[in-house]
Protein backbone atom coordinates (compact mmCIF):
# COMPACT_ATOMS: atom_id res chain seq x y z
CA UNK A 1 0.00 0.00 0.00
CA UNK A 2 1.48 3.25 -1.46
CA UNK A 3 0.28 6.44 0.94
CA UNK A 4 1.77 9.57 -0.97
CA UNK A 5 1.51 12.23 1.46
CA UNK A 6 1.68 16.22 0.84
CA UNK A 7 2.37 19.05 3.51
CA UNK A 8 0.20 22.00 4.00
CA UNK A 9 2.11 24.47 5.48
CA UNK A 10 -0.61 26.90 5.72
CA UNK A 11 -2.62 24.20 8.25
CA UNK A 12 0.10 21.90 8.86
CA UNK A 13 -2.49 19.28 7.61
CA UNK A 14 -1.10 16.01 6.16
CA UNK A 15 -2.94 14.14 3.41
CA UNK A 16 -2.94 10.98 2.37
CA UNK A 17 -4.74 10.76 -1.42
CA UNK A 18 -4.91 7.08 -1.74
CA UNK A 19 -6.41 6.56 1.76
CA UNK A 20 -8.49 9.71 1.09
CA UNK A 21 -7.83 10.75 5.49
CA UNK A 22 -6.39 14.07 6.51
CA UNK A 23 -4.75 14.58 10.05
CA UNK A 24 -5.72 17.98 11.45
CA UNK A 25 -3.99 17.94 14.55
CA UNK A 26 -1.94 15.51 17.21
CA UNK A 27 -1.73 16.36 20.80
CA UNK A 28 -1.12 14.95 24.44
CA UNK A 29 -4.16 13.85 26.53
CA UNK A 30 -2.23 12.15 29.42
CA UNK A 31 1.36 11.88 29.91
CA UNK A 32 2.55 10.45 33.39
CA UNK A 33 5.44 9.02 35.05
CA UNK A 34 6.50 7.76 38.10
CA UNK A 35 9.94 6.66 39.52
CA UNK A 36 8.90 5.26 42.98
CA UNK A 37 12.04 3.97 44.30
CA UNK A 38 14.34 6.40 43.57
CA UNK A 39 17.07 7.27 44.52
CA UNK A 40 17.75 3.74 45.66
CA UNK A 41 16.49 2.19 42.15
CA UNK A 42 19.83 3.75 40.89
CA UNK A 43 22.26 1.64 43.73
CA UNK A 44 22.75 -1.05 40.92
CA UNK A 45 23.18 0.29 37.37
CA UNK A 46 24.31 -3.16 35.99
CA UNK A 47 21.55 -4.42 36.73
CA UNK A 48 18.85 -5.59 33.65
CA UNK A 49 15.43 -4.25 33.82
CA UNK A 50 12.88 -6.11 33.19
CA UNK A 51 10.76 -3.51 30.61
CA UNK A 52 6.81 -4.11 29.83
CA UNK A 53 5.25 -1.75 26.63
CA UNK A 54 1.67 -2.53 26.27
CA UNK A 55 -0.29 -0.57 23.07
CA UNK A 56 -4.23 0.20 22.28
CA UNK A 57 -5.93 2.03 19.93
CA UNK A 58 -8.98 3.69 20.01
CA UNK A 59 -11.47 6.04 17.91
CA UNK A 60 -14.48 7.97 18.07
CA UNK A 61 -16.40 10.63 15.71
CA UNK A 62 -16.37 14.16 16.85
CA UNK A 63 -19.75 15.50 17.53
CA UNK A 64 -20.65 18.24 14.79
CA UNK A 65 -18.12 17.84 12.58
CA UNK A 66 -19.40 15.27 9.69
CA UNK A 67 -16.30 12.46 9.04
CA UNK A 68 -13.99 13.57 12.05
CA UNK A 69 -12.42 11.23 14.18
CA UNK A 70 -10.44 11.61 17.10
CA UNK A 71 -7.84 8.73 17.17
CA UNK A 72 -6.29 7.91 20.63
CA UNK A 73 -3.01 5.85 21.19
CA UNK A 74 -2.22 4.96 24.25
CA UNK A 75 1.70 3.26 25.38
CA UNK A 76 1.98 1.97 29.10
CA UNK A 77 5.33 1.23 29.63
CA UNK A 78 7.35 -0.22 32.72
CA UNK A 79 10.04 -1.23 34.10
CA UNK A 80 11.68 -3.38 36.57
CA UNK A 81 14.67 -4.22 38.48
CA UNK A 82 14.51 -7.48 40.35
CA UNK A 83 11.23 -6.84 42.29
CA UNK A 84 11.54 -2.90 42.47
CA UNK A 85 9.73 -0.76 40.09
CA UNK A 86 12.27 1.30 38.26
CA UNK A 87 9.87 2.93 36.22
CA UNK A 88 5.86 3.51 34.82
CA UNK A 89 5.21 5.69 32.28
CA UNK A 90 1.69 5.98 30.52
CA UNK A 91 1.04 8.20 27.50
CA UNK A 92 -2.62 9.14 25.76
CA UNK A 93 -1.83 10.86 22.47
CA UNK A 94 -4.78 11.72 20.43
CA UNK A 95 -5.07 13.65 17.02
CA UNK A 96 -7.88 14.18 14.64
CA UNK A 97 -8.82 13.23 11.50
CA UNK A 98 -11.27 13.29 9.06
CA UNK A 99 -11.88 10.91 5.53
CA UNK A 100 -12.92 11.97 2.08
CA UNK A 101 -17.09 12.47 1.93
CA UNK A 102 -16.67 10.08 -1.00
CA UNK A 103 -14.86 7.04 0.97
CA UNK A 104 -17.45 4.15 1.49
CA UNK A 105 -18.46 3.70 5.02
CA UNK A 106 -17.33 0.09 5.56
CA UNK A 107 -13.73 1.61 4.30
CA UNK A 108 -13.32 3.99 7.23
CA UNK A 109 -13.04 2.05 10.65
CA UNK A 110 -9.85 0.73 9.45
CA UNK A 111 -8.34 3.48 7.88
CA UNK A 112 -8.72 5.55 10.81
CA UNK A 113 -7.57 2.52 13.29
CA UNK A 114 -4.82 2.14 10.84
CA UNK A 115 -3.72 5.51 9.31
CA UNK A 116 -4.26 7.84 12.50
CA UNK A 117 -2.09 5.88 14.98
CA UNK A 118 0.82 5.06 12.12
CA UNK A 119 0.75 9.00 11.67
CA UNK A 120 0.63 9.58 15.68
CA UNK A 121 3.33 6.89 16.81
CA UNK A 122 6.61 8.68 15.80
CA UNK A 123 5.28 11.99 18.08
CA UNK A 124 4.22 9.08 20.79
CA UNK A 125 7.32 7.37 20.47
CA UNK A 126 9.65 10.30 21.18
CA UNK A 127 7.27 11.18 24.03
CA UNK A 128 8.61 8.52 25.77
CA UNK A 129 11.80 7.90 24.59
CA UNK A 130 12.24 11.97 25.54
CA UNK A 131 10.28 11.07 29.19
CA UNK A 132 12.12 7.86 30.70
CA UNK A 133 15.50 9.42 29.68
CA UNK A 134 14.85 12.79 31.52
CA UNK A 135 12.92 10.73 34.82
CA UNK A 136 16.88 9.36 35.08
CA UNK A 137 16.87 5.91 32.91
CA UNK A 138 18.16 4.92 29.12
CA UNK A 139 15.42 6.20 26.49
CA UNK A 140 12.85 3.85 26.26
CA UNK A 141 12.79 3.28 22.42
CA UNK A 142 10.03 1.42 20.99
CA UNK A 143 10.13 -0.57 17.97
CA UNK A 144 8.17 0.57 15.17
CA UNK A 145 4.65 -1.37 14.97
CA UNK A 146 3.20 -3.10 12.23
CA UNK A 147 -0.49 -1.24 12.85
CA UNK A 148 -2.30 -3.24 10.13
CA UNK A 149 -1.30 -6.87 12.05
CA UNK A 150 -2.40 -4.87 15.31
CA UNK A 151 -5.98 -4.15 13.52
CA UNK A 152 -6.59 -7.62 12.17
CA UNK A 153 -5.29 -9.15 15.41
CA UNK A 154 -8.23 -7.08 16.98
CA UNK A 155 -10.99 -7.75 14.56
CA UNK A 156 -10.53 -11.58 15.36
CA UNK A 157 -10.52 -11.38 18.78
CA UNK A 158 -13.64 -9.19 18.40
CA UNK A 159 -14.77 -11.74 16.55
CA UNK A 160 -14.00 -14.90 18.39
CA UNK A 161 -15.70 -13.28 21.24
CA UNK A 162 -18.76 -12.52 19.59
CA UNK A 163 -18.97 -16.62 18.19
CA UNK A 164 -18.45 -17.33 22.07
CA UNK A 165 -20.91 -14.89 23.00
CA UNK A 166 -23.83 -16.25 20.48
CA UNK A 167 -22.56 -20.07 21.66
CA UNK A 168 -23.49 -19.52 25.19
CA UNK A 169 -26.53 -17.85 24.17
CA UNK A 170 -27.81 -21.20 22.26
CA UNK A 171 -26.79 -23.09 24.92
Amino acid sequence: MSAEQTTDNAGGEITTPDQKITFHSHYVKDLSFENPNAPHIYNDPSAAPQVSVNFSVSSRPIPDKNRHYEVELMIKASALQGEQTMFLAELSFGGEVSVASDMEERAIHPVVMIEGPRFLFPFARALMSNITRDGGFMPLNIQPIDFIQLYQMRMQQQQEAQQQAQQENQD
